[in-house]
């Protein structure tokens, strides 16, 4: 059980919240402060303060969270020393995890790499938060992440590699009273829709794009669990969206145009996540296939 609580402790301190915790460790919120005041209750010095919405650990937090990380790696050292070893037909199935937009973008490219011309390989996507997916990846329940960096993602059990970035732009319906629009403040008080699960996804862009002039934050009025289904409301209402990759699209262009405004959104960047010490050329081939440049560079992520 204190295990659990340990593993929560970490990631409140990688992330800087108990919710953001939760999404990482793939719990609910009310879990991650369970575990938090039975840990608590081990020690008679305080291991969280907060700072406006932070949980910023203290020294004892950083000592113990630095020991349980020793412990976890060592049980999972065992753990690996005593498991069966892979099949063959495990060896054939490759599992990534993939957000809804890297599922579109991503998807031919993952299968062209991995099972063409190798009749006997498949690939397995799962479609989730990111938050979840890399909760699964540490489990080894995955094999590979595309996703954006979680804000304050830093764990030691994985590498990342950069994919591409994404410039997300927002689209109306043709014949749309907005379609003329020129600035974001011409878009106040108008409705919008979003693609569901995603916790970083368009409207986190869209939101900060909104902070940042100070206009007041956009009105969600429908989630979507797809981009498919999102754009094809915004095809036939007034809702506007934010669509971060023209692929996504999905033969909607003549009924859906982009908004031509000063400001631009905010860039971001999809990134390939492995666990550490898997050897792949995975992020290369699809950067070939995607036809991206890349810097090649292997990022890992520092201890907490």
């Amino acid at each position: 059980m204190y295990l659990r609580y340990l593993e929560y402790l970490r990631a409140v301190i990688a992330h800087g919240s108990f919710a953001a915790a939760a999404r990482a460790c793939g719990v609910s919120q009310p879990a991650i402060s369970h575990g938090m005041q039975a840990l608590q209750g081990r020690f008679g010095a305080p291991l969280l303060e907060r700072q406006g919405r932070r949980r910023v650990p203290t020294d004892l937090a950083r000592q113990v969270a630095a020991t349980a990380r020793s412990v976890s790696e060592s049980i999972d050292a065992l753990a690996a020393g005593a498991a069966p070893k892979a099949g063959p037909a495990a060896a054939r199935v490759l599992r990534c995890g993939v957000t809804p937009s890297a599922a579109l973008v991503c998807g031919p490219a993952l299968y062209a790499h991995w099972c063409e011309g190798r009749p006997r390989r498949a690939l397995e996507m799962v479609s989730a938060d990111e938050g979840s997916l890399l909760a699964a990846l540490l489990e080894r329940r995955l094999d590979a992440v595309i996703a954006p960096l979680p804000r304050g993602f830093d764990h030691p059990g994985t590498v990342r590699q950069r994919l591409y970035a994404l410039a997300p732009r927002i689209y109306a319906r043709r014949g749309h009273p907005l379609a003329r629009a020129r600035s974001l403040a011409e878009l106040e008080g108008t409705a919008w829709a979003r693609v569901e699960p995603s916790t970083r996804g368009p409207v986190d862009v869209l939101s900060e794009a909104h902070r940042v002039r100070r206009l007041q934050l956009p009105r969600v009025a429908a989630r979507c669990p797809d981009f498919a289904s999102m754009l094809q409301m915004v095809a036939h209402t007034d809702l506007l969206a934010v669509v971060p990759h023209p692929a996504l699209l999905g033969g909607q262009e003549r009924q859906l145009v982009p908004l031509r405004l000063r400001e631009s959104l905010p860039l971001y960047e999809m990134w390939l996540f492995e666990p550490t010490g898997r050897a792949s050329a995975l992020a290369a081939a699809l950067r070939e296939r995607l036809q991206v440049p890349g810097d090649g560079a292997a990022t890992g992520a520092a201890p907490a």
